[in-house]
């Protein structure tokens, strides 16, 4: 399973008690490593973290997620990092379909 590659051994662990085997390999990688990196771009300092909490992001389309990223860094300023890393109730905002 591709995701070990991109978070330790207990996120991993952690990622298989809470999300269905299945779900986990109808994950596609390059979708996947294309949103790791828009977070990594964007200096998010715990991917791990939104990987075990919001992995569906990852399962989105690239632009939208690239799309409402940058809306809420216009909304949230500067350092939306940080502001995203103490609520991350954000990132409910890059999951929901409007």
């Amino acid at each position: 399973m591709f995701i070990k590659k991109y978070v330790s051994d207990f996120y991993f662990n952690e990622i298989l008690s809470k999300y269905e085997l299945n779900y986990l390999k109808s994950l596609k990688e390059d979708n996947f490593l294309k949103i790791y990196r828009l977070f990594l771009e964007n200096k998010f300092y715990f991917i791990e973290d939104i990987i075990l909490k919001y992995l569906e992001i990852f399962d989105n389309d690239y632009e939208e997620v690239k799309s409402r990223l940058n809306i809420l860094k216009e909304s949230l300023g500067s350092n939306y990092q940080y502001v995203i890393g103490r609520d991350m109730r954000y990132l409910n905002y890059l999951t929901t379909e409007e």
